[in-house]
This record gives structure tokens, C-alpha cells and sequence, in this order.
């Protein structure tokens, strides 16, 4: 984060976070603000990450960040457009909105992320805001692959980040903003969230937001087998909600409404249990009226605004005691409809209480979780230290090399004249050696060094003293920039 009375960038090199009772302790590391590049003329490489998340940011905030499907190319777009970002990937979902970069400085690159969420009203028809967390290099990465494990979630565990992070990492590969750098970080991510769900007992858990909206629910009304509910949307959370109840004996009617009927009919097509609970056969137009008949009412949908307000109650009064849990981001049920004492309305940010029960268990998990994460970023470093140290020393050494065959082939007339073809074979020989000896020294540095950025500074003190080139696929590369189309259909 950046601090506020210096500017120095605070990665939380000890971070303690504090989500359920466990700890996320991550490496601290401090970076001036102004830090100039060690080498002009040299290419720059930072892993930048800037967002919001729900661990610091409420609902009501986060809905305003929130970057729907149909505006994601246009947002990363508008991410390739700015001056100092080589790399780009966002993954918006109901618990954050981040923005993953590859930037050639730290600062411009964070201030150009900034500028990108204060231009987000071009694009999504957002208020001007800025990202209240920051974190750069390695912190990024442990951060990212927390995330994917589902250790970073409202829910602990859920499955569905993973979904959304192929999503995001597919969005930014087809609008050609990850290059190798985010390329490979994704990968790795993918793969530390796939081995923490077969390798652990987290996989085991069938948990998801949509199961804890269904335990809010049970809290407040008790038993969901009779009671009539409604379902409004038909994305997956809605269907999660959906296969949970059905799962259950029972005989109340289950009501599943949604803006496209194309969608309930494919999601028809699925084996169901207790299928003749389900109630198909109603207009998205008639939610109103339904919702007078239902005990609990849940909505999940990706409509930009509210879909049920306290003006369209006006002609279909509420009356008893309902529960709603809106589990959508942004929000689509109007927080007005709560101003009846009997309505009890729940969005996600309420949900916490139910997620974080049961912490004893939650540590255990999160342990066994950890040590595969913590795997996964030793074999990040290492391809990390691969993509510096093994161009620099192969350039390094071709450099050399050419230079010892240049002065070789100059002098082999005189030496065979003076010593005949033992004496070249000599020359040939203890030339090698000289080289061997010369690049010995730097070589074993190189692969001894640790510390990245360290790392990364001797490589391009190298490649400054010896004027080797960048590989033309080396991390960092800049992608070309096109036209940013600014406008936006909403969904």
C-alpha cells in the first residue's frame, strides 16, 4: 500500500491479515516512490497489482468498481493505452476488482492504473474512484495464487474463482495484453488452485456463496423444504442456488425466473433431482406479483442496476415477514425495500458472519493449503530467475565467444606460421580456457543471487556493460498499441 505521510511503497513485506483467524504473512519489501531505473537505456520489468477487495472495501463500494463481461475488452484496452503498462489482465468478480499489470516503472505504472479507474465512467458509467490496496513483484504473485486457491475469498474455498480467473486470463490473451509475464503467472496460479482442490480437503468442501445465502436463509426462516422461494437469474450462482434446493426432500415450489429464457432452458437440460419443485413457467415481467407468493426471494443476476425496487412494490405490496439475499455485484435489489421492519434483506458483505463459522476447521484447511501455495512460488522464482539469468548468460557467453573466434581466425596464419598446426591447436585451447575462467565469476554469481530484484539489476548491469540485446520473447516485452474504442453497451 502506499503510505500516506511518505513515498515509499509498503508491500506488506510482514503483512498480517487477518481473514477468519488465521494469518496471511507475507515478505516485506519497501520502494521508493521516485526510484529512478537503474539503467536508463535499460528495459524494466514490474509486477504491479492495484484494486479492491472485500476484505477492506464494502459492498456498496465494490459494485461501483465492478467491470461487467460485455466492458472487459474495452477496459483492457484502456489498460494497453497507457504509457507505462506492458501487460494487463482484470479480474472483476463479486468479492473484487484487481488490476494485474506489467509495468516498466512502479509509481508511473500505479499512477496509470489510478487514471484507468478514474477513467472507468467512459467505460462502465462508474464514479470517479481510486484502488485502496497496492502491492508489487513477488507479493503480487503469492497474492494471485492465494486467490486462486480460494483462500482469499469471502467463502472460503469456493470453486468459482477459478472459473472467473480463466475467464479473466483467456480476456486478456485474446485482447493481447498478457505476454510471457502474466502468461506464465496465470499458469502457475491455475495450477496451485487446481492441486489445493484435489490435494487438500478444501476440494471436499461444497462451498460457495450461493450455499452460504442458503444458510442466511435458513437462519431467518428455518427449514427451506416447504417454504415457496424464488429465484431470480439463471448464471451460476443462481443455478447453484437452484441444485441445492432441489437437493433437499420437500415440497415446496421453487420459482426460477430470469431476462432470458434461453438460459433457464439450457440450464433445463441438466439432470435434477426433485425436478417437479421447480417452477419454470413465468415472465421475468411478472417478478413483482411472484414475489408477493414467496417466503424467501434470492437474486443473482449481472444486470447493471436494481431490478427490484421499492417504486415497483407500489401495485404488489409486500406483506408478512420475507427474507431476500441479493447476491449479485453490483447490487440489484434496492436497499429501500428494507425499510419495512418484516423484510429482511441480505447482500454479501452479510453473509461474512455465516462464512466464518466454524473457524477451527477453517485454520486446518488453510494450513494444508498454504504449503502447496508456498511450493508454487518457490517454482515461480525459479522461472523467474530462468528468464534472467539464463538469456543473460547465453548472450553473455555467444558475445565472448564470437569475440575469441574473431581474434583467433585473425592470428591463425601467423601462429601456423610460427609454430605449424600444434601451435593453432594451442592457441585454440588455452583461448577457451580464458574464456571459461573470465565468465566463470559472473556465472556462478548470477545463479547464486536469491534476491530477484537484485537479480534483475546485475543481468541489466550486464547487459549495459557488454551492450547484449533483449531477447525478443523475454518478459516485459512491449505490446503494441491500438485505437482505444471508449464506449461501452451496458448488460
Amino acid at each position: 500500500m502506499i503510505c500516506r505521510h511518505s513515498l515509499v511503497y509498503c508491500t506488506p513485506a510482514k503483512q498480517y491479515r487477518q481473514t477468519g483467524r488465521f494469518c496471511h504473512i507475507i515478505k516485506r519489501r519497501i520502494f521508493q516512490a521516485t526510484q529512478p531505473p537503474l539503467l536508463a537505456n535499460q528495459p524494466m520489468n514490474h509486477l504491479i497489482l492495484s484494486g479492491i477487495s472485500f476484505h477492506t472495501t464494502p459492498i456498496a463500494i465494490r459494485e461501483r468498481y465492478s467491470i461487467p463481461d460485455s466492458c472487459l475488452k474495452h477496459a483492457l484496452a484502456e489498460l494497453a493505452n497507457m504509457p507505462h503498462i506492458k501487460e494487463a489482465m482484470v479480474l472483476s468478480t463479486c468479492n473484487r476488482t484487481e488490476v494485474y499489470a506489467v509495468a516498466s516503472d512502479t509509481h508511473a505504472g500505479l499512477t496509470n492504473i489510478d487514471s484507468f479507474f478514474a477513467s472507468t465512467q467512459a467505460i462502465a458509467g462508474h464514479e470517479v474512484l481510486k484502488p485502496d490496496f497496492k502491492l508489487l513483484h513477488e507479493d503480487v504473485a503469492l497474492h494471485l495464487f492465494r486467490v486462486a486457491s480460494g483462500l482469499d475469498s469471502l467463502v472460503l474455498g469456493e470453486g468459482q474463482i477459478m472459473s472467473q480467473l480463466k475467464a479473466a486470463y483467456q480476456a486478456s490473451l485474446t485482447a493481447g495484453t498478457a505476454g510471457t509475464t502474466l502468461d506464465q503467472l496465470c499458469k502457475f496460479a491455475l495450477h496451485c488452485g487446481k492441486r489445493v482442490r484435489s490435494e487438500t480437503s478444501m476440494g471436499r468442501r461444497a462451498v460457495s456463496l450461493s450455499t452460504a445465502a442458503l444458510e442466511q436463509a435458513r437462519e431467518q426462516i428455518g427449514s427451506l423444504a416447504n417454504k415457496t422461494i424464488m429465484v431470480i437469474g439463471a448464471g451460476r450462482m443462481a443455478q447453484l442456488c437452484i441444485k441445492h434446493l432441489l437437493n433437499e426432500a420437500g415440497s415446496g415450489k421453487i420459482i426460477l425466473i430470469n431476462r432470458s429464457q434461453q438460459r433457464i432452458d439450457e440450464f433445463l437440460d441438466n439432470k435434477l433431482p426433485n425436478r417437479n419443485r421447480l417452477d419454470t413457467g413465468h415472465s421475468f415481467a411478472d417478478r413483482y406479483k411472484l414475489a408477493t407468493e414467496a417466503d424467501l426471494i434470492i437474486v443473482a443476476t449481472e444486470a447493471p442496476e436494481y431490478i427490484l425496487t421499492s417504486q415497483g412494490f407500489v401495485n404488489y405490496p409486500l406483506s408478512g415477514s420475507r427474507c431476500i439475499i441479493d447476491i449479485s455485484v453490483p447490487r440489484n435489489v434496492d436497499p429501500a425495500i428494507a425499510s419495512s421492519a418484516e423484510i429482511k434483506l441480505f447482500n454479501t458483505d452479510d453473509l461474512a458472519a455465516i462464512v466464518n463459522s466454524n473457524l477451527a476447521a477453517r485454520e486446518s484447511l488453510v494450513e494444508e493449503a498454504e504449503k502447496i501455495i508456498m511450493e508454487t512460488l518457490t517454482n515461480y522464482r525459479s522461472w523467474q530467475r530462468s528468464q534472467l539469468v539464463v538469456p543473460t548468460i547465453t548472450e553473455l557467453r555467444d558475445k565472448i565467444e564470437a569475440i575469441r573466434v574473431e581474434q583467433v581466425e585473425k592470428n591463425t596464419t601467423a601462429c601456423a606460421l610460427l609454430g605449424g598446426h600444434n601451435s593453432c591447436q594451442y592457441l585454440e585451447e588455452i583461448s577457451h580456457a580464458l574464456v571459461n575462467q573470465i565468465l566463470h565469476h559472473p556465472t556462478v554469481q548470477l545463479k547464486a543471487t536469491a534476491d530477484y530484484e537484485i537479480l534483475r539489476q546485475q543481468a541489466e548491469a550486464l547487459r549495459a556493460l557488454f551492450d547484449l540485446d533483449l531477447p525478443a520473447t523475454a518478459p516485459g516485452a512491449r505490446l503494441s498499441k491500438g485505437p482505444v474504442k471508449r464506449s461501452c453497451k451496458k448488460q
